[in-house]
């Protein structure tokens, strides 16, 4: 998809009922937290089940505000089943997160305004989604002027084969999926972004699953190339 073209909400609506994204290696993603987000308003995409919305909330306190975003509508309903026992369980007088079924794509559609959060949080499941430039462009659009995106996710080290990247995307396999380094450095700049910083990186196979000895389906392929998980801390420009 260029830049500008609108989204197709069929194509939308049939990638995400019909890639697997189960069992990615998204959930197995740890929340880095780069500096102190008490206070701040946060949103977490591909939220799943809520679990970092979770611990998020813990983070921003009772000022604070987390907002969890997801394409699949069990998902959310699954998260927001347990919000009132989280903010208690978390010591707060009141709760602090809320949840959206939305596509990464349209966040818009969801309500999200432009300049609303302070941070945003992503993982490896942008791999899998339908459009990961447009998926850069709203987080963009929803960051405020010095906001600051983590990724805490994989890239590949060298050019990938489109072929393979291809069916490891249908295969919902969000490590085989990844963009090359160069790839992904290039969408966050186009979509506005200054140049990533990256942080604590670690070699990991195309195999890995959510948990410990869990693995994936893997696209047979001849390519050869190094995943990496790194977790990469990207600004928004100051006006």
């Amino acid at each position: 998809m260029n830049e500008g073209q609108p989204i197709d909400e069929g194509a939308l609506k049939a990638h995400y009922e019909q890639t697997p994204r189960e069992y990615g290696f998204a959930s197995q993603c740890k929340m880095v937290l780069l500096g102190g987000i008490a206070g701040k308003r946060v949103l977490d995409v591909d939220c799943r089940r809520g679990k970092g919305v979770v611990k998020l909330s813990d983070y921003v306190g009772s000022r604070g505000h987390v907002v969890g975003v997801d394409p699949n509508p069990a998902w959310i309903a699954i998260a927001e089943s347990f919000v009132e026992d989280a903010w208690r369980r978390n010591g707060l007088p009141e709760n602090n997160m809320e949840f959206r079924v939305a596509y990464p794509e349209d966040l818009a559609a969801a309500g999200l305004e432009d300049d609303a959060f302070d941070l945003v949080f992503a993982n490896s499941s942008i791999n899998i989604d339908y459009c990961p430039e447009a998926v850069f462009r709203e987080l963009f659009r929803v960051l405020r002027p010095g906001g600051v995106l983590v990724f805490d996710g994989v890239v590949a080290a060298g050019p990938r084969d489109a072929g393979t990247v291809a069916r490891a995307r249908a295969l919902g396999n969000a490590v085989q999926a990844a963009l090359s380094r160069a790839e992904f450095e290039a969408l966050v700049g186009r979509a506005g972004f200054e140049p990533p910083e990256y942080y604590e990186e670690s070699d990991v196979a195309a195999e890995t699953g959510f948990e410990n000895g869990f693995e994936v389906p893997v696209a047979e392929t001849d390519e050869k190339v190094r995943f990496v998980k790194t977790t990469a801390r990207i600004c928004k420009p100051r006006r």
